[in-house]
């Protein structure tokens, strides 16, 4: 968030004071000499609000990730399945090694497309962005690479008319993309602001459902 580091730490203590019940997670996610990555905690790099709602609607569904990782993993056990989407190579082997561990690998379908993203230009006709247009889903995860803070709303933009009634999309680090609720399709809107896993401040993480 476009914030100095005095506002980010009152954002925090306000957040921390608001909703106790993250704090203890906060603790063990952040503070802790490890620091582990979300894909080591099995937890999306989401605020924890929006983890717990995911928990909640996710299993049984369909899911569709632009972007693989703590998601993935935490999902592949209760989903009907996944297909996840991944630029990185070398993330996603890391991924890919982790779903094998853990024995799910079969539950789990990733795809490496790679893409430019320090040209953007033709984001919208690539491989990557037009991914999801093969296969029906219930949940579409935007949780990929955007350095220019454009290819997100992209992404969403490419979604929206495939889906469904009772369909969801997820779209991480929100406070970059609240533009889209001004134009959407979306039958209602969620926006989860709280800390989440492995980040020092707090975020928002935003469901639309159709």
């Amino acid at each position: 968030m476009n914030l100095t580091n005095t506002q980010r730490a009152l954002k925090l203590a306000g957040a921390l004071l608001r909703q106790p019940q993250n704090t203890p997670l906060y603790l063990l996610s952040n503070l802790s000499s490890s620091r582990h990555s979300p894909l080591a905690q099995h937890l999306p790099w989401w605020s924890f609000d929006a983890i717990r709602e995911a928990d909640r609607r996710f299993p049984g569904k369909r899911i569709f990730e632009w972007g693989s990782g703590g998601s993935t993993l935490r999902y592949a056990k209760k989903a009907a399945k996944i297909t996840a989407i991944e630029d990185d190579a070398a993330w996603l082997a890391a991924v890919e090694e982790a779903l094998q561990r853990h024995g799910v690998a079969d539950r789990v379908t990733l795809r490496h497309l790679p893409f430019n993203f320090d040209r953007p230009e033709n984001f919208a006709g690539s491989a990557y962005c037009q991914a999801m247009n093969a296969g029906d889903w219930d949940v579409v995860i935007i949780d990929g690479q955007d350095k220019s803070f454009r290819e997100r709303i992209t992404c969403f933009r490419q979604a929206e008319p495939l889906m469904k009634p009772g369909s969801i999309i997820l779209v991480d680090d929100f406070w970059r993309y609240e533009e889209l609720l001004a134009s959407n399709c979306a039958q209602s809107v969620r926006v989860f602001e709280s800390v989440g896993p492995c980040r020092i401040g707090v975020t928002s993480t935003a469901m639309f459902f159709y």
